[in-house]
């Protein structure tokens, strides 16, 4: 399935090429990338909710929630959404904050989510924006709250709504929330991701904070229908010899220089979990984030339920591409 996805990116590399308007978004994507929004998705509907608002290539910076569960408090959630919506700040135009929730999602679980994600020390003067979507016919609610809104922004989102493609549940791929890098179309569809600076999850940790929130999740996922589950693990960067690299793989390079001390805390975990696989000071941020990737499956398997089935499976079920910034064109790696 591996070299399918791979053709399927470059097929679709050369279809956007014919876009003018895509053309000119992978020239601005080569400059840097500017977002308008922040988007905080459900683990199995990151893919589709780009797809459902009509997000295109840098529209969007992305973090990630576990469905089921309400966003905890930033300071146990650092990585899943409290990094990225910390590096979001560092954006021109900030036009809000966009949270989803599927449409049988309890009430009190979505202001349980609304009132943490407004602890956020970067969170202040940025409208929240939140929905509730039936993804299979395409559409969503407003959920009205009093955390800082904007209703033209609202309408205009709620304008946008269509249908989005097919889900394949049975991939999940980790990837960077850089706006400019989109999961990777599978045969089946657009797979569920995770999206947080860099792709990184944090080691299980066995605490009540994100860590517990994934392998509640790791443990739903992986026994249903066992033998097709695969995990892709996504380094981005300028892999074509043309683009930029991961923001927040050049920024663990050197952490001490990052200012906002929310963010810095994580590039700094970042730095820390890709010293061990590596046996010189990396060059560039495409070796950091190739080591990177590798404490990313390591963290993956110290969960419960990935290292069980791991155990019982081929070693193929998590496997490390590297996907072009601005491309999105995937490749297979040496490491």
């Amino acid at each position: 399935m591996i070299n399918r996805i791979i053709e399927i990116s470059e097929e679709l590399s050369r279809e956007h090429r014919k876009d003018p308007d895509l053309i000119s978004r992978m020239e601005t994507a080569r400059q840097g990338q500017f977002p308008r929004f922040l988007m905080i998705s459900p683990i199995s509907r990151c893919s589709q909710d780009l797809e459902l608002f009509g997000m295109a290539m840098g529209d969007a910076f992305r973090g990630t929630r576990v469905p089921g569960v309400p966003l905890l408090p930033p300071g146990r959630s650092r990585i899943l959404w409290g990094g990225p919506l910390a590096y979001n700040q560092e954006f021109p135009d900030k036009r809000g904050v966009i949270l989803t929730f599927e449409q049988d999602e309890a009430e009190s679980m979505i202001k349980e989510s609304l009132d943490n994600l407004a602890l956020h020390p970067d969170i202040k003067g940025i409208p929240i924006i939140v929905f509730r979507v039936d993804y299979e016919q395409g559409r969503a609610r407003i959920m009205v709250h009093g955390k800082g809104r904007n209703y033209e922004l609202e309408n205009r989102l709620l304008s946008r709504l269509q249908r989005p493609g097919s889900l394949d549940s049975s991939t999940l791929v980790l990837l960077c929330s850089d706006s400019r890098v989109r999961p990777p179309v599978t045969p089946q569809g657009v797979p569920m991701a995770i999206q947080t600076l860099g792709g990184y999850i944090p080691k299980y940790s066995g605490t009540d904070d994100e860590t517990l929130q994934l392998a509640g999740f790791f443990a739903e996922w992986l026994p249903l229908d066992a033998a097709s589950r695969q995990i892709l693990i996504l380094a981005h960067g300028n892999f074509e010899g043309e683009g930029p690299s991961c923001g927040a793989g050049r920024a663990s390079l050197n952490p001490e220089s990052v200012k906002n001390p929310f963010l810095r805390s994580v590039i700094t975990e970042l730095q820390h979990a890709a010293l061990p696989f590596e046996h010189h000071q990396p060059k560039n941020a495409e070796e950091r984030v190739k080591s990177l990737s590798l404490a990313i499956k390591e963290n993956l398997l110290s969960y419960p339920a990935v290292h069980s089935f791991a155990e019982s499976h081929p070693a193929h079920f998590i496997e490390i591409l590297l996907i072009d910034t601005v491309s999105n064109v995937l490749s297979m790696t040496d490491i």
